[in-house]
């Protein structure tokens, strides 16, 4: 046929950067160059010049914190709940840590062990140990004994200060990273390092095990970039290491991940629930959740952006079962989000088609009697699953997830966030440390999130 649709025939590709090209698409698109200036912009750009940008990313319901602990006499780096039930453990630039009674919101015990300011704590799974990082050539990474609150052992290894550290599941082991880069897994039966690797090009700022995998860790740094370690791959002997091939090989590195995780800005803080998924915030001000199957230096893209902060992410918490994230940003804010909107409406949507459908059969059946029940039922399944549709098309338009909860805890930069739920998980309870030389603790009625 001579007209319509030419079915099979490929569409003439227009090239912004051919004059004739470009004349066509302005005729076309008046607003084709505002757009192109847009799109060559960065999230974190677009927070501080669009002045649109309340309107595209509201601010979430805000919450206040529910109870304020202050008897630190520096900045406060850490905070994580505690090895007896109702207690936190935090640590700060005056060189202590602290432990207090949240129902009393009084401090019970300052411990005194580091020579110069705390930047992390951490809690092993049996409750019988914790571990602290701190700044200074000695005394820097130390395990307590509880609940006798002494130090047992001091990790050594590290050439400069480490930043962070933590406990691998099954607390047999401990990694903490430092501001060479450097990586250390400890072996605390033995009580030896049995692994150093150079993760990063300056300062690692986090490090975090799988929740599933011991031997799985991830790290992320200033450089940007975010490197996943199989610490079996690493102990194992390697052919490459033998002397005759040893010499014609500069270096090997066999860790994987991402060089630019965060726009190439410093990624501060990561976390790693399962083996496939992570999650990790950073100085773009971004979210982001990762699907680790995919994961490659060359085609790195996340599965989730969570899009609201306006200043750099500088703490991360998860929920046990990942329903919910919380992340703590440099303006003192924090905003707790939901895992996958998308992926929740979607789920949801199939199982409102798949009912509708089967009440269709149903009532079509000539040997079935309908009531005005399954009737009405029928047409709510119809109305929601239109609903849910809709609420599909936009988030995927939107591209990005955003907070349900906004809390305006602190004044300075929020260093540490840390999750707990009641056993019923209808409560959580988040605690944040920040540089403002205080600890916040906010109560969230988890089913008023959903």
């Amino acid at each position: 046929g001579g007209g319509g649709y030419n079915a099979g025939r490929r569409r003439k590709v227009m090239d912004p950067t051919k004059p004739k090209d470009l004349e066509y698409l302005r005729r076309m698109h008046p607003d084709f160059d505002e757009v192109m200036v847009s799109a060559n912009i960065d999230y974190r750009t677009i927070c501080h010049t669009d002045a649109n940008f309340a309107s595209k990313y509201r601010i979430p319901p805000v919450m206040e914190p529910q109870q304020s602990f202050r008897e630190h006499s520096n900045s406060v780096d850490a905070v994580c709940w505690g090895p007896d039930p109702g207690t936190f453990i935090s640590g700060s630039h005056d060189c202590t840590l602290k432990v207090w009674d949240a129902r009393r919101g009084a401090c019970t015990d300052t411990l005194v062990g580091h020579v110069a300011g705390v930047y992390h704590c951490a809690v092993a799974s049996s409750g019988r140990l914790v571990l602290s990082c701190g700044s200074g050539e000695e005394k820097n990474a130390l395990l307590w004994k509880w609940p006798e609150k002494k130090v047992c052992s001091e990790l050594k290894g590290h050439r400069r200060s480490p930043v962070y550290g933590t406990f691998a599941p099954d607390g047999v082991s401990a990694a903490t990273v430092d501001q060479d880069g450097t990586l250390l897994v400890h072996d605390l039966e033995r009580g030896v390092c049995k692994l150093s690797c150079a993760t990063h090009m300056g300062s690692a700022h986090a490090v975090a095990f799988c929740a599933e995998d011991a031997n799985l860790a991830l790290t992320v740094g200033a450089d940007g970039a975010m490197q996943m370690v199989d610490i079996r791959e690493q102990l194992a002997p390697k052919a490459w290491q033998l002397p005759s091939v040893a010499a014609n090989v500069v270096s090997m590195r066999t860790a994987i991940g991402v060089s630019s995780a965060h726009d190439s800005y410093a990624v501060h803080a990561v976390e790693f629930p399962t083996r496939t998924t992570a999650y990790s915030g950073g100085s773009d001000h971004k979210m982001k959740r990762w699907d680790l199957r995919s994961l490659s230096p060359f085609v790195a893209k996340p599965v989730g952006a969570y899009l609201g902060h306006t200043a750099p992410v500088r703490s991360l918490a998860i929920a046990p079962d990942q329903r919910f994230v919380v992340s703590g940003c440099e303006d003192g804010s924090l905003r707790v989000w939901p895992r996958d909107p998308l992926g929740d409406v979607r789920s949801s949507l199939r199982e409102a088609r798949a009912g509708a459908k089967q009440l269709e059969t149903l009532l079509q059946d000539d040997n079935h009697e309908s009531t005005a029940d399954e009737k009405r039922r029928l047409e709510e399944l119809k109305q929601s699953a239109a609903t849910l549709k809709e609420e599909e098309g936009r988030l995927a338009r939107d591209g990005y997830v955003s907070a349900l909860r906004s809390l305006n805890a602190h004044v300075g930069i929020v260093s540490s966030v840390s999750w707990k739920e009641d056993a019923d998980k209808k409560t959580a309870h988040v605690l944040s440390a920040s540089w403002d030389q205080s600890i916040q603790l906010c109560t969230i009625k988890l089913d008023e999130l959903v």
